[in-house]
């Protein structure tokens, strides 16, 4: 499987523990005000210079794990939960190869999110607002999409 990424970092210092592998994801179904990265927001399906499988976005990783002490590979974007499935395909491997996953997430996905939280080992919580009415100023969207990750998160008791 094949997913739309945006870039890579090497060397992430802020993106959850220790020093991180960073995997921007393209697309994001919000327009936030004070986006740092909206250069992800579209998926331009013709593009096919930014697809990449698991596999070599692994490979990168083992290219460079001695550098990352406790560490791991970092989920964002864009938005990540907008390729649940190539997110949960990359995540899963991770695990399998005991490799710590974070997800960055505002919890603009659209799914159940039993299966990639069952691969998560923290998630950092992009909070836009915590009214309605301000979060729709903020980012064009309503609320409930991403309280709705909220309430799954803690049901799947991942560290948030």
């Amino acid at each position: 499987m094949e997913g739309h990424i945006h870039s890579t970092e090497s060397f992430g210092t802020v993106d959850g523990p220790g020093i991180r592998f960073v995997i921007f994801f393209q697309g994001c179904p919000m327009r936030c005000q004070y986006c740092h990265n909206p250069d992800t927001w579209t998926i331009d399906n013709s593009n096919t210079e930014n697809l990449r499988s698991v596999e070599s976005l692994l490979k990168e990783y083992d290219g460079i794990k001695e550098f990352l002490h406790d560490g791991g590979i970092t989920a964002t974007g864009g938005e990540p939960l907008v390729q649940m499935e190539f997110l949960t395909e990359l995540f899963e491997t991770a695990k399998k190869k005991g490799i710590h996953t974070c997800l960055d997430t505002s919890g603009a996905g659209r799914g159940i999110y039993g299966e990639i939280l069952a691969h998560t080992d923290l998630v950092l919580y992009d909070v836009k607002h915590h009214e309605p009415a301000g979060y729709k100023a903020v980012t064009g969207g309503d609320m409930a999409a991403t309280l709705d990750f909220v309430e799954a998160v803690r049901r799947a008791g991942t560290p948030m």
